[in-house]
């Protein structure tokens, strides 16, 4: 299933043609700007701690953007664990982690099975190294119900799509 997923991400880097109008890039931090991501102008963007929120128009994906010192990925864990709990979300099931390179840049996949009150939903945790001096990483935190998943399918490939390193 994972093998899957990837698979479908690597596809998707190469681009759809029927994706939503884009806004211009938006910086990942500004305080540390390694990373942009397009987004479409539709979506909720709003800054956080480490990062930024993106949100779909009818919220049914949430995604964040997070730079983290692999020291703070426990941390970052054990908020975002939080944040779900309060949200109403139950872990049912887990994917082994797949490695693999995208783009010049190693990445790691782990996929969530859960459940909220709105149904099942996926989570997905996308670790991006892209080697910077500082040693941070790019955590991207993925979680959508099911029909938000298939519905927003063409715009996050885009949005994967756009992922470009200063």
């Amino acid at each position: 299933m994972l093998r899957k997923i990837v698979c479908a991400l690597a596809l998707a880097l190469a681009g759809f043609s029927s994706s939503p109008a884009f806004a211009g890039a938006l910086q990942i931090t500004d305080a540390d700007p390694i990373a942009v991501v397009t987004v479409p102008d539709a979506w909720t963007t709003a800054k956080i701690k480490r990062g930024v929120e993106i949100r779909t128009p009818d919220e049914e994906i949430y995604l964040w953007f997070e730079l983290v010192a692999p020291a703070e990925l426990d941390t970052l864990q054990k908020e975002h664990n939080v944040y779900f709990e309060k949200e109403g979300v139950t872990i049912t099931g887990a994917s082994d982690t797949v490695k693999q390179e995208v783009k010049g840049k190693a990445w790691s996949f782990t996929e969530l099975k859960a459940k909220s009150k709105d149904g099942e939903s996926l989570i997905r945790y996308i670790a991006i190294n892209p080697n910077v001096a500082s040693g941070k990483i790019i955590m991207m935190t993925y979680w959508a119900s099911l029909e938000g998943h298939k519905t927003h399918d063409a715009a996050m490939s885009a949005i994967i799509d756009s992922i470009a390193y200063k």
